[in-house]
């Protein structure tokens, strides 16, 4: 099959833009960041090695979009930030560095870790919609972090942390026993419910972050609404329990994020691409359905997003937001299409042949990958090259990424020893001189030029 053939290979227009194919680098955390929650040298090389391996568009690792006391409960991880022009400049280096090598680049924001929050490092306590906390249920433990009846793994992980107390033999017991060693995110604090003075300021800073995105040269912001976060918590019919303008109807519990819409366009204008990242399900009685999660679609569409990139599940849900298997979500995904105009992302399709299909049969528009694009950053450049065999493919261990990641450590790959060393290597490191002398300069805002794509 040519590559004219191929559906995975042909171009996809997201509002304003035309993505070069259909295949995105979902967002992940990798722990690379510099202090103070600037990009590092690493992330640059890091993001660079994806955008060579030709990875039509790359959604950054979720940033933080505001200063407010209540998004700053999640102190383990540090994350990047871009909640004022303190961050533009080295923001601005970083994204001319990663599109210089073709990719176009869309900066996921979130306003707040919502009740996966924790007070335990000194923070204030979460916030949520509603003062629902999480807990993780047992049967939906991700690999590599234990089962039903092997908890090995997970109490490994609680020694890490400090755990040093005597475990039951039990599997339940001892799941139960460590569920609340801080860092393990088994069973969540309560969180206070968040009042509406405070989502006024979020929702405002929400747009001031989208300023400095468009400054800095992204092409476009994504919502973070899945997982059981902030926003996921306003989504969520379980979780969600309001009886104000935030709660009750579908359009009450998806203001906030209209709203956050409507504050970004007043900054970036209707043309500049907003998408919303959200979970096509969370498998707990009364929760968000596929059915309920295309509704929400529908509706985010109407309010301005233009592209709809799903996830699965929650924290309390584990291995559908970090699936063991291979297209878990494409059935849902299938769903969640319905009646949608805008683009549609599905996250982890590893199989380029399952992707084709997928997209030939308008079940989904375009597919994203987090963890196969740590394996292989190569991946479409060697599906494009009819290479499949040479494709290095995950195998959803999580040993070297998802483990590490939790503990604090910079993500590394089992399948990939170059891993979390890119910056090593000038090829990822080093812009070339044809792709400085090829920009192409655009007014940004009202002050002046900045180099815009490449």
């Amino acid at each position: 099959m040519s590559n004219q053939e191929k559906p995975l290979l042909q171009p996809i227009k997201i509002g304003s833009h035309t993505i070069k194919n259909r295949v995105v680098m979902a967002p992940m955390n990798m722990n690379y960041t510099a202090p103070m929650h600037f990009p590092s040298k690493q992330q640059k090389a890091y993001y660079a090695a994806r955008a060579m391996g030709g990875t039509g568009m790359i959604i950054v690792e979720a940033m933080r979009g505001t200063d407010h006391e209540t998004a700053d409960t999640y102190r383990k991880y540090n994350n990047l930030a871009i909640y004022d022009e303190t961050f533009v400049p080295k923001m601005a280096d970083f994204v001319e560095h990663v599109k210089s090598f073709g990719a176009k680049i869309i900066a996921q924001v979130s306003i707040g870790p919502g009740a996966q929050g924790t007070s335990d490092l000194g923070a204030t306590q979460p916030v949520a919609a509603s003062p629902i906390g999480y807990h993780v249920r047992h049967h939906k433990l991700i690999t590599g972090l234990g089962s039903p009846t092997n908890m090995k793994p997970t109490l490994s992980l609680a020694r890490t942390l400090g755990y040093n107390e005597k475990i039951s033999t039990d599997p339940i017991k001892a799941f139960e026993q460590i569920s609340n060693v801080p860092g393990m995110h088994i069973i969540g604090e309560i969180p206070r419910e968040i009042t509406k003075e405070e989502i006024s300021k979020l929702i405002a800073d929400y747009g001031y972050a989208a300023k400095c995105i468009k400054l800095a040269g992204f092409d476009g912001i994504e919502i973070h609404a899945p997982h059981g976060y902030l926003l996921h918590s306003f989504i969520s019919p379980r979780l969600n329990q309001r009886t104000d303008q935030y709660g009750g109807s579908l359009d009450n519990k998806l203001r906030i994020i209209k709203e956050s819409i409507d504050s970004m366009r007043k900054y970036v204008g209707p043309d500049f691409v907003i998408g919303v990242r959200i979970s096509a399900s969370v498998e707990i009685e009364g929760d968000i359905t596929p059915e309920y999660a295309n509704e929400v679609a529908k509706k985010l569409e109407s309010y301005g997003a233009n592209f709809i990139h799903l996830s699965d599940g929650s924290y309390e849900c584990m291995s559908d937001f970090i699936p063991k298997k291979e297209g878990q979500v494409l059935p849902k995904a299938k769903i969640v299409k319905q009646g949608l105009t805008i683009p549609l992302i599905c996250p982890s399709v590893h199989d380029p042949e399952l992707a084709d299909e997928a997209v030939r049969n308008g079940d989904v528009d375009m597919i994203s990958q987090g963890r196969q694009q740590i394996a292989d950053p190569e991946w479409v450049n060697k599906y494009a090259e009819g290479k499949t065999e040479d494709i290095v493919r995950c195998t959803r261990c999580n040993e070297g990424c998802i483990k590490r990641f939790l503990v604090g450590l910079p993500v590394r790959c089992t399948m990939n020893p170059m891993v979390g060393h890119e910056e090593d290597f000038d090829k990822y490191a080093k812009r070339s001189l044809e792709s400085l002398q090829n920009r192409h300069w655009e007014t940004i805002g009202e002050i002046g030029k900045e180099p815009s794509s490449f």
